[in-house]
């Protein structure tokens, strides 16, 4: 029969012993009872038949080949030392990683800019993607968190709100709805070359429901897959674009331009599984957004 490998605990009561000297020592250092270390020992000792300690009135002395034996597993006391600064380090927030799946750049790099200057320590994993790819994300446990327009609104999401913004209108600076100094209606929109997001962008969405509420029907002049190409699109004067308000920085080239049926005000939200909602790194940047929808920003 093949001898069995000592455990760790056995090795660890061992290296305990080993270090103090003897055994009511080596209990006091790792919480435990006397007769839990003498038990260890004893195991150790009789599934490989050696003799490691001989038992004097002054304490434990070592033998010859506890010494070789120490002189190998005294580095699991450094692996445990060190697996104990990793853990409390991750339970301060002092290292760690968090993924977080967002909707658009704006206000979302705000809150993850915050964070990081709040908790460096932490690696930022970050990918971009439409609405429907945001909450599939979530749901599929791909990414630990996501910043989008209006979380799913059901028992296994968590969510909260940071801000709240409306959908607009974007045309180059040469557009004619550019000149307006007054929210345009959709009905003088449709007019114009439009260019829409696939129906997952929850822009889009929004947009095609007031234009049904309204009995609009509009034949795009193109539809493109990402916010950015469509940014860009309108940059170059193909037409007239969607977007939430601070989806985008960008002031070069676009012209934000309110739309009278376009006047809903749409949270921005945090949201996760609510399974996940208490992992430490995902608590604390619903704590920070629970600071920014209060008004307080780093």
């Amino acid at each position: 029969m093949a001898e069995r490998s000592p455990s760790w605990v056995q090795l660890r009561a061992f290296n305990a012993v080993f270090r103090e000297g003897s055994i009511s020592r080596a209990a006091a250092r790792l919480g435990l009872t006397q007769p839990a270390i003498t038990a260890q020992l004893r195991l150790l000792e009789s599934q490989h038949d050696v003799l490691l300690f001989e038992r004097t009135g002054s304490g434990m002395r070592p033998t010859p080949l506890a010494r070789r034996l120490y002189a190998e597993t005294d580095g699991l006391n450094t692996i445990e030392e060190v697996a104990t600064e990793i853990l409390t380090a991750s339970r301060t927030l002092a290292i760690g990683e968090i993924s977080i799946m967002v909707g658009a750049p704006n206000p979302a790099m705000s809150l993850i800019a915050a964070y990081h200057r709040r908790h460096p320590g932490i690696r930022i994993v970050t990918s971009f993607g439409n609405w429907g790819e945001v909450t599939a994300a979530i749901r599929e446990r791909r990414y630990d968190v996501a910043i989008a327009t209006e979380a799913p609104s059901d028992s296994e999401i968590a969510s909260a709100s940071f801000a709240s913004q409306r959908i607009v209108a974007i045309v180059a600076p040469g557009h004619p709805l550019a000149q307006l100094d007054q929210p345009v209606g959709l009905v003088d929109i449709v007019g114009h070359a439009v260019i829409f997001r696939p129906p997952p962008s929850l822009t889009q969405q929004k947009l095609e429901r007031a234009l049904t509420r309204h009995d609009l029907t509009v034949d795009p002049l193109m539809t493109l897959g990402s916010r950015e190409a469509l940014i860009e699109a309108v940059a170059q004067g193909l037409g007239v674009g969607f977007i939430f308000e601070q989806a985008t920085n960008r002031r070069d080239g676009i012209v934000r331009v309110p739309v009278v049926e376009l006047d809903e005000w749409y949270q921005e939200d945090i949201f996760c599984l609510t399974q996940h909602r208490r992992r430490r790194t995902i608590s604390a940047l619903f704590d920070l957004a629970d600071e920014f929808a209060g008004g307080h920003r780093e």
